[in-house]
């Protein structure tokens, strides 16, 4: 009898002797970024049956009478319930809410895709522009196709797209934006009423600046000698390869003392477009129209409001005559365009760039209203004669009129330069975005999620990861946010969902249950030298 109690002691000292390793290593882990608790679960072993005299039921069968043997470790299991998240002031540093996972791969090992599974998201890009954790291993995520726009519909590490360029005569790893030429322009001016015409021509008067026009001259302002236009905005504008251009806008009002057919109270501005002539690729570099785009004509009515406006671009370049400049063609947006071909020293740096013009007005058809001349030099002093735009729509900023001195409102455009990585982001559905030193925001990766059918049966591989097993079952990849695998938050680290108090409270237990059991023991010793010394 005492030699089973002994047994039964010793049992429940090993027992919780190791619940007390478990409670060990929550408290050890207390501070461990993304760990898991684990509880412990006892269960009685197997107890035997006593054969007595004992009673029996009704039916004959007689009552089970057992003696336990003890007790044992049933299961250790993980606790995944979420830990508190802290702030970080890393943006690569990831916190999950919800029941999903970070996959992340071994680089040593062979397989493909998510090898491994994490809570902890303190990652940071290693000198391969891999995102990887404290031990090298490369989060899983879709890669997006910056040229197709797709995401890819497999998982793979999640890499910046670098590369290794010369720059200074160093090689240098840089992780670039594309350029991308201008091809819409929008300019809002408010130009000053009472301004009077500083270049006229009696034969020509919606068209003097072209005749004036001269890009031989020393510099901008010279460009149309002395005085120049009423007013001039520049802007810059980019061609395909990301090189920079500065265009201006030339204003100046139509002198109206020769006009025919104008509306009274109605005025005229005169506007020509013109790039840097050292800039022109075409066959008018080096000539005194290298340089020239467009030029039209802005209608405002008798209270400063834009109402109408024409536009002509050459027939051919280099042309200052205005009878081969024709009315222009519309962008898909209803707005006049103009082609132009950007170059060095006279060579082309590139096919001719087609740029759309807004001066706060579009026509919704895309056409010219009829009536209008068929050229510049057709429509004379004659006002009628102007293209007008069919259908007008206005916008809600639009360029005007009045009594006020010229200034520009603002001025857009949608063309930019190279630009180099400044910063990354990622948002709660996981996608990884890069910020370039061109002001544009790109699309990169999406973060991979995982979910298990039952997470207690993934097994601890160190590090706060985790390998699949037959009784966690497979991985189901997804991405954040989708049924039920949580939200990412950025700048954010999960802790560890250990609660101290509660530990140190099943501490107390542990340790009185195991103070019980070697009482047992010690008990147990004393029956037996009382049976020892019988036969003394």
């Amino acid at each position: 009898m005492s030699f089973g109690s002994m047994y039964v002691g010793a049992t429940g000292v090993i027992a919780h002797s190791q619940g007390m390793q478990v409670l060990a290593n929550n408290l050890a882990n207390v501070d461990t970024i993304g760990y898991k608790r684990s509880g412990i679960l006892f269960g009685d072993l197997m107890s035997k049956q006593v054969a007595t005299g004992s009673a029996t039921y009704d039916s004959g069968a007689a009552r089970v009478s057992q003696m336990g043997m003890g007790v044992a470790v049933s299961t250790i299991r993980g606790i995944f319930t979420d830990g508190p998240l802290s702030g970080s002031t890393a943006a690569t540093d990831l916190a999950i809410s919800g029941d999903g996972f970070f996959g992340i791969n071994d680089p040593s090992g062979n397989v493909r895709g998510a090898s491994h599974y994490t809570r902890a998201g303190n990652f940071r890009f290693d000198n391969q522009a891999y995102l990887v954790n404290a031990e090298g291993y490369r989060l899983q995520g879709f890669a997006y196709d910056r040229e197709t726009g797709q995401w890819a519909s497999g998982v793979s590490d999640v890499q910046l797209p670098y590369e290794d360029i010369v720059e200074d005569g160093q090689n240098v790893r840089v992780v670039r934006s594309q350029p991308s030429a201008t091809s819409s322009v929008e300019v809002i001016t408010q130009l000053d009423h009472s301004a009077t015409s500083r270049i006229s021509d009696p034969n020509n008067p919606f068209f003097a600046m072209l005749g004036a026009y001269a890009a031989n001259q020393s510099n901008a302002g010279s460009t149309f000698g002395e005085p120049g236009p009423q007013y001039s905005t520049p802007m810059k504008v980019f061609d395909a390869d990301g090189n920079s251009y500065e265009m201006t806008v030339y204003f100046d009002p139509v002198e109206t003392t020769n006009l025919s057919n104008a509306v009274p109270g109605y005025t005229y501005w005169e506007y020509l477009i013109a790039m840097p002539e050292g800039s022109d690729g075409s066959a008018a570099y080096g000539t005194s129209a290298a340089g020239l785009a467009g030029m039209g004509v802005l209608t405002f009515d008798d209270h400063g409001a834009l109402v109408d406006m024409s536009a002509f671009t050459p027939g051919s370049a280099g042309s200052t005559d205005p009878s081969d400049w024709v009315p222009a063609e519309f962008s898909e947006d209803g707005q006049p365009q103009f082609n132009y071909t950007f170059g060095s020293n006279g060579a082309a740096t590139g096919a001719a760039s087609t740029i759309s013009y807004d001066f706060g007005i579009d026509s919704s058809t895309g056409m010219w209203s009829t009536g209008g001349a068929s050229n510049a030099a057709a429509v004379g002093t004659n006002a009628a004669s102007l293209p007008g735009m069919d259908s007008i729509n206005r916008d809600a900023r639009v360029t005007t009129s009045k009594s006020l001195p010229s200034a520009t409102m603002y001025g857009l455009q949608d063309g930019y330069a190279w630009g180099y990585l400044n910063s990354v982001s990622v948002d709660e559905k996981g996608v990884l975005s890069g910020h370039f030193s061109n002001g544009q925001t790109e699309e990169m990766y999406r973060v991979a999620m995982y979910k298990f059918n039952s997470p207690w049966g993934l097994k601890r591989d160190g590090g706060t990861n985790f390998v699949a097993t037959d009784a966690s079952g497979e991985a189901m990849l997804g991405q954040a946010g989708d049924r039920g695998r949580g939200t990412i938050s950025q700048n954010s680290l999960e802790e560890s969902n250990v609660d101290m108090a509660k530990e140190f409270a099943t501490m107390i237990v542990t340790q009185r249950g195991y103070q019980a059991n070697t009482k047992v023991i010690t008990t147990s010793d004393s029956l037996l030298n009382t049976l020892i010394s019988i036969k003394r």
